[in-house]
């Protein structure tokens, strides 16, 4: 399960909105040394609040940690990036076999309208959506791998 810390920024019903913030585990961004930190500085990082099941019917202001499962983003950039891609490329290839160029180009188009009637009969799929999973001044145990006790 991929985690995040996060802080509750409102309750509303059952849903708890919340706002990811750095985990900072890497360590290479005081040093300078990745390329990453650079570029969200240069586009602005805005920290995000989504909602998420308040099952911990946690209260504003409280840390938590947030997860979704693994290979959750695998699934969900195949489904908005590859699926469309993949239907266009189709619609266009079958376009241009069936009616030349006119056809591809329409071919193309019906694929990507293809690719949105399928997402929006899917809908939002539960297993991908993140999940409140405890507090994060919960102490949790984690096995040590050293075998060092």
């Amino acid at each position: 399960m991929l985690e995040q810390h996060a802080i509750v920024l409102k309750t509303a019903g059952d849903l708890a909105w919340v706002e990811a913030r750095e985990s900072g585990s890497c360590g290479s961004c005081g040093s300078g040394g990745c390329s990453t930190r650079r570029l969200a500085d240069l586009f602005g990082r805005r920290e995000r609040a989504f909602p998420v099941a308040n099952v911990l019917h946690a209260a504003a202001g409280e840390r938590v940690v947030i997860g979704i499962p693994p290979g959750a983003l695998w699934k969900s950039a195949f489904r908005l990036y590859g699926l469309p891609l993949l239907l266009l490329i189709a619609g266009g290839l079958a376009g241009q076999h069936a009616y030349g160029d006119p056809g591809a180009v329409l071919g193309a188009v019906v694929g990507l309208l293809l690719s949105v009637l399928l997402q929006r009969i899917r809908g939002g799929a539960r297993a991908w959506q993140p999940v409140m999973l405890r507090r994060a001044d919960e102490i949790t145990f984690v096995a040590n791998s050293c075998g060092g006790g």
